[in-house]
């Protein structure tokens, strides 16, 4: 039987769990081409689960199941559970369906608005799954409408391209969702990723707590999540700083208020050296500056420099909400450039709370690589 086999020590990752298998763990695979499915076996013959393989990548294989699971019946069990968790604790009308490792479903990414659902597929052994995991998502949730998506650079590494198109169901290129007391337009064709950054759930829900009377500040703003929040809060005045044209179009059909909702569309790096950042909450939610382990050093010193700015600039008794979404960069790393910047800034600087994960995007505890997004709330005195 095709099977691939570790080096000797190397099944000690599987046995804790690790859905990952580098190329360097492998002492012997059949030939395959990307994305097909093989049981691994230790070297003393101890089968250790079965996973989806890819014969050029250094992360060679993504483990479906740990153990004698047919990979297919795993793969349906994972969505079915996938699907009760979050009936069970997140019964939003914007929520993310499956969470890659953090489901057990490496290389897939599904977000549901209302009866909409959205693919983004990262590797090739997802992608030939794909026509399963479709006929069980019908089952499961009778959608209107399911569009693929996927234009990470991880499917480069794949030999993937990008995709883009209505799987199944009906042309429906824009929804409405409501999310604490607030309505979005989810723009699912012409917008970023899914169409919406669920994983800020939590976060735009504190700065609507905070907001009350307050004048904000919103950094690359996309279409105005954490702006719409601040505005539902009761903030005075909001401005929303967003580089791309099309996004900003879209925050000012988001329900755009103009009397107390101004979009600048402007770089954000630009706006923040030369504005004087008179503003009592500053948000800085950048998109990920390391897309790839070359571009941590770079990404560093674009976290460091639009942190730095902001405490530089910002009064006292303000407060600070920054992000990182750059999986390459941890929370250790990512503390430790904002106290750099705090330190050039001449700042005191107060830590009140740290990211609030969504219940609908779970993290394995077996693979830490999985959190990749950062939150840090800073009181600047």
């Amino acid at each position: 039987m095709s099977r691939v086999i570790l080096k000797p020590g190397k099944e000690k990752s599987l046995l804790r769990r690790h859905p990952w298998v580098f190329s360097g763990a492998i002492a012997q695979s059949p030939e395959h081409t990307p994305g097909e499915i093989f049981p691994v076996y230790s070297s003393s013959n101890q089968l250790l689960g079965s996973g989806y393989f890819h014969p050029q990548n250094s992360i060679a294989g993504r483990m479906l199941t740990f153990t004698a699971e047919e990979p297919l019946n795993a793969v349906r069990r994972l969505l079915e559970e996938s699907y009760a968790l979050r009936q069970a604790l997140v019964l939003d009308q914007g929520r993310r369906l499956v969470n890659a490792e953090g489901d057990g479903l490496p290389g897939l990414i599904i977000d549901q608005y209302g009866d909409i659902l959205v693919f983004q597929i990262h590797t090739a052994g997802m992608e030939r799954l794909k026509p399963f995991v479709m006929q069980e998502l019908i089952r499961l949730t009778q959608p209107r409408a399911i569009y693929e998506k996927c234009t990470a650079a991880a499917r480069r590494l794949e030999g993937l391209s990008d995709a883009g198109s209505l799987l199944y169901g009906e042309e429906t290129p824009e929804c409405t969702i409501v999310e604490h007391g607030v309505s979005y337009t989810v723009a699912i064709v012409e917008g970023q990723k899914t169409g919406f950054f669920l994983d800020q759930r939590e976060m735009r829900k504190k700065i609507l707590e905070l907001s009350s009377g307050k004048k904000v500040l919103n950094c690359f703003a996309y279409t105005g999540g954490f702006s719409l929040a601040a505005l539902k809060g009761g903030a005075k005045l909001v401005h929303s700083v967003e580089s791309s044209k099309e996004a900003c179009e879209l925050a000012a059909r988001n329900n755009f208020d103009p009397e107390k909702h101004q979009i600048f569309q402007e770089d954000a790096f630009e706006y923040l050296r030369s504005q004087p950042l008179d503003y009592d909450i500053v948000i800085l939610d950048p998109p990920a500056f390391a897309k790839k382990l070359a571009d941590v050093e770079r990404a560093l010193a674009g976290y460091r420099e639009i942190n730095r700015q902001a405490i530089h600039k910002m009064p006292s008794g303000s407060i600070l909400l920054t992000c990182s979404c750059s999986s390459y960069i941890d929370q250790e790393l990512f503390q430790k450039v904002l106290f750099q910047a705090a330190l050039e800034a001449r700042r005191n600087v107060r830590i009140l709370g740290r990211h609030i994960q969504a219940l609908d995007h779970p993290t394995s505890l077996y693979h830490p690589e999985g959190a990749y997004l950062k939150s840090l709330l800073l009181w600047i005195d």
